[in-house]
């Protein structure tokens, strides 16, 4: 059975209720890079911003919970409960729920395979996982990589980018840039942590870079809270966008701030997904049987 079959009987299931009830010098797309006064990557809010995050990536490993996930585009609509498990780097399950919490689907992967489970026709498939997987099964145009670390709120630079450029928006906002450098760098440049990459002035990219080469941008509000992230492909097309919105703390009142909704765009398909969280829990670890599909439904596999 093919993806788009599978993926078919899912936005199918039920029929009706899957559906929605300037400072800076001129650059080749302003949309893209941010407008604002220039600041150094050594100023303090830069510094402060990004070893806050970094401090986030490193101890949010992963979670467990339910959202309520709604999907949109051209030619589909979907708006129904998920349980969701998520584990770096790169794992996730996905049960969709239909009527009365009833399972309609469910999809799992461990980074490198993956298991979808229809449970309108009793179908599974499996294989690896593929550049496409995620927007074939879920109109998600991300990776099972990217997707865990911004449903986290926690993702981190693209690991060989360099910085190229930090800047204080009118509004506020504090964005910075990472890019991939147009040629061939010292070594010394890089650093294990892609957070703390070698600000030194002869390693900081120009912030025409990000545009030129693709990269990403990381946006703060003044509590130094993420809000927001840009993917970019060269020529500055953005590949994805991210709002990180409602913080609230999970657990106790004092427990760690997390955004409860989050909104996936992907310009290029016209497409949308937004998280609205319910219920977050934070896990250090989760067990390897969390990112397969039970026997039970294997078993159903060429049925």
């Amino acid at each position: 059975m093919t993806l788009s079959v599978t993926l078919g009987r899912v936005l199918a299931i039920g029929g009706s209720m899957l559906l929605l009830a300037g400072c800076l010098h001129p650059t080749p797309n302003l949309a893209v890079v941010p407008q604002g006064q220039p600041v150094s990557f050594e100023a303090e809010r830069v510094v402060r911003a990004l070893d806050g995050l970094a401090a986030t990536t490193g101890s949010r490993m992963g979670l467990t919970g339910s959202a309520r996930v709604t999907l949109e585009g051209p030619d589909f609509k979907l708006n129904r409960p998920q349980r969701i498990a998520l584990a770096r780097p790169g794992r996730l399950r996905f049960e969709i729920l239909a009527l009365f919490d009833q399972l309609a689907a469910i999809l799992v992967t461990d980074g490198v395979d993956y298991g979808f489970y229809d449970a309108s026709a009793g179908q599974v498939s499996e294989g690896r996982v593929s550049s496409t997987l995620l927007w074939n099964l879920t109109k998600i145009d991300l990776s099972p990589d990217e997707l865990v670390g911004l449903l986290l709120a926690a993702p981190s630079p693209e690991a060989g980018t360099l910085s190229a450029g930090a800047w204080l928006e009118p509004t506020g906002r504090l964005a910075i840039a990472f890019a991939w450098p147009t040629e061939a760098i010292d070594a010394e440049c890089l650093s294990e942590d892609p957070f703390r990459a070698s600000v030194a002035s002869e390693c900081v990219l120009s912030h025409r870079t990000v545009v030129e080469t693709g990269g990403q941008l990381f946006f703060f509000d003044e509590a130094d809270a993420l809000v927001e992230v840009r993917g970019l492909d060269p020529a500055g097309v953005i590949r994805y966008r991210v709002r990180f919105e409602d913080y609230e703390p999970v657990g106790a009142e004092n427990g760690p701030r997390f955004p409860k909704r989050v909104t996936l765009e992907s310009p290029a398909n016209a497409s949308e997904a937004r998280f609205q969280w319910k219920r977050v829990r934070f896990v250090p670890e989760l067990a390897d049987e969390v990112f397969r599909l039970p026997e039970s439904m294997r078993a159903a596999k060429g049925s």
